[in-house]
């Protein structure tokens, strides 16, 4: 009599290393399997997938989001209840950094993860900014989130790792960005906070030293070797510059009436140096009433213990 072992019966010894080697929809089927598949698979990320950030659109009222993959030009449509309202502040390995009826919390949107943060001290969520140092459930994670108080200051809110209440840090404005903040980011290196105004102004927040500084950008092929060089790259139009590809495939079920309002994000895994992508605002006109948000997202799988508290 032949003999045989079903797969769902496999040990977890066989089946955790070909977890790891999936990409995200592989990966998100993969655990769909059976429990089995979904205890071996506890520890994988996807992070061998797919280098390529994807999109996420969804609007204020609907809990129905478009996953757009950019690489392949493949859509995926999936029900995310936490992204009805929310406003994502930063995206970085994965995960979103979300605000939503008043509150702020970290949010992976493949696994549903939700870690929530301390009452954040402003109401006022529309323009802040936010970064954050590392994954949330690492302890090193650092949250900063920078705003314009009015046309004098601007401020920062930033939180570690096992802190109850945010710290308040406050630079007068004339000595640092000028236009609209369309970006933040964190040098690991520097243990630093750089926030990007849309012209050529930057900001920079030690977190060791409590330290601001101001930059002017300059190009660095008109100006001497001995610049200092910015510890990342960025790019300011990169929604902006694929969106007409995204319309005439039909993938993100924009409309007509609709402007899009883009959330940028932090790539580490680009070479030599991290990639910025900033904020957007596209196809704003008196035509376009409605919203439609995007976020930039690198497919990425975490799971977080549901006790788990910031």
């Amino acid at each position: 009599m032949d003999r045989y072992r079903p797969w769902s019966d496999l040990p977890v010894e066989l089946l955790s290393p070909i977890a790891d080697q999936l990409a995200l929809i592989e990966l998100l089927s993969f655990r769909g399997t059976c429990k089995g598949f979904r205890s071996a698979s506890t520890e994988a990320s996807a992070k061998n997938g797919s280098e390529t950030p994807w999109l996420i659109f969804h609007k204020d009222d609907s809990s129905e989001c478009v996953i757009y993959n950019q690489h392949n030009s493949k859509a995926y449509k999936r029900n995310i209840p936490e992204l009805q309202g929310a406003i994502c502040l930063a995206s970085y390995e994965g995960w979103l950094l979300l605000s939503k009826d008043e509150t702020i919390f970290f949010f992976s949107p493949f696994s549903l993860a939700k870690i929530a943060l301390p009452n954040f001290p402003n109401n006022q969520i529309d323009g802040l900014v936010g970064a954050f140092s590392h994954v949330p459930t690492s302890p090193q994670c650092i949250v900063s989130v920078i705003s314009s108080i009015d046309e004098t200051y601007v401020e920062v809110h930033t939180i570690s790792k096992g802190e109850n209440v945010w710290t308040r840090y406050k630079t007068p404005k004339r000595f640092s960005l000028k236009t609209t903040i369309v970006g933040a980011t964190f040098d690991h290196e520097n243990e630093t906070f750089y926030y990007m105004d849309s012209g050529d102004s930057t900001l920079t927040f030690s977190v060791k030293d409590k330290v601001w500084k101001p930059y002017h950008i300059v190009n660095v092929e008109a100006t001497s070797k001995d610049i200092e060089l910015l510890p990342y790259r960025c790019k300011t139009r990169m929604f902006r510059d694929i969106i007409e590809n995204i319309k005439k495939h039909e993938k993100a079920g924009l409309e007509d009436d609709e402007h899009v309002v883009v959330c940028g994000l932090t790539n580490n895994d680009v070479r030599p140096r991290p990639m910025v992508y900033c904020n957007e605002i596209v196809d704003v006109s008196p035509l376009k009433s409605r919203v439609r948000r995007a976020v930039w997202i690198q497919p990425r799988f975490f799971e977080a213990d549901p006790n788990q508290h910031w």
